[in-house]
């Protein structure tokens, strides 16, 4: 049975009380990581004191300052060409995990053999209001739709930072592109998809994803420049595909429709899956698929009086 050795990596800049609660949230763990790698993005001096607080917190907290604030991808990059552990886990600082995170995920390691990765929930929260789920989880899918067709599953349902741990010798020389500030995470996950052979998933690990009007991807890069548009980056999936899979690359030129209509069922939408009815057809089912399958959690929380997540851990105040 391999050893699983867990390092989290989270890059901050100027948010130490998110990045306190982020860190707090790895130290309740049932179950230790290895390390928490902190790199700080030269953030102002009114906020050191307090973040290196934060990194005095445990033993196993590593503080890395940049001199100057080259983008969360520079960052992670760092934390990975630092890290120690054989699986990583990449977060934001304004994230916070479920206390059984590590564990259930480490688990699922385990029960599948020569796993690469492991894809666990993620939901969005603000604090003080109460989390209604699924309703507010992000891409509510069944995840054994990621071990059949991980490409498309992540494309239509998207993925998020936190939710995934992968193994350290997947990532190899991949590293995060450093020339966009936001969405930079989702083309390393699209090539890390394309990589691996075999995923674990995890319907109990919870990943929270903050909503509140300081994020990231509300901001502009270093430079001044806006945000890429959406189209931009599926394009940007499109020229990283490791091999012209006919299907993957209908899927995206989807997901590019669905950026600039708005919702699914447009009538380009529909030209669209026309204009190919086998991948049409396939595509509809997979969309008509994920709603019932949201439905159907919903009834049975209702209906079958099911336990709901239990979201008690996430911070109130």
């Amino acid at each position: 049975m391999q050893q699983i050795h867990i390092s989290v990596i989270i890059p901050t800049f100027n948010r130490p009380l998110y990045l306190a609660e982020a860190v707090q949230s790895i130290l309740n763990q049932t179950c230790p990581a290895m390390e928490i790698i902190i790199i700080d993005n030269a953030s102002d001096p009114e906020h050191n004191y307090a973040i290196s607080r934060i990194g005095d917190l445990h033993p196993f907290i590593r503080l890395i300052r940049m001199e100057t604030n080259k983008g969360p991808g520079h960052a992670r990059n760092a934390g990975i060409s630092q890290s120690c552990g054989n699986w990583l886990l990449f977060m934001d600082d304004d994230d916070v995990l479920s206390p059984d995170y590590i564990e259930t995920c480490m688990e699922s390691i385990r029960r599948e053999e020569n796993a690469e990765m492991v894809i666990a929930r993620a939901f969005c929260f603000t604090k003080g209001r109460p989390v209604s789920y699924p309703r507010d989880a992000i891409g509510a899918v069944n995840l054994a739709w990621y071990k059949d067709d991980r490409v498309t599953a992540m494309l239509i349902n998207t993925i998020t930072i936190g939710s995934c741990l992968v193994q350290k010798t997947i990532i190899d020389s991949l590293r995060f592109r450093e020339d966009i500030w936001h969405g930079e995470d989702t083309l390393f996950w699209f090539i890390i998809m394309q990589k691996i052979k075999k995923i674990a998933i995890n319907n109990r690990a919870f990943s929270g994803v903050r909503q509140h009007r300081d994020q990231l991807t509300r901001k502009n890069n270093a430079e001044g420049a806006a945000i890429l548009i959406k189209e931009t980056y599926v394009r940007m999936m499109l020229d990283s595909m490791a091999e012209k899979n006919s299907w993957n690359a209908f899927t995206l030129k989807i997901i590019l429709q669905r950026v600039a209509d708005g919702y699914w069922y447009s009538m380009p939408m529909l030209r669209r899956f026309m204009s190919h009815p086998l991948y049409g057809a396939r595509m509809m089912a997979l969309l008509v698929g994920k709603r019932f399958y949201r439905y159907r959690v919903m009834l049975s929380y209702q209906i079958l009086k099911r336990k709901p997540p239990d979201f008690s851990w996430l911070p109130q105040s």
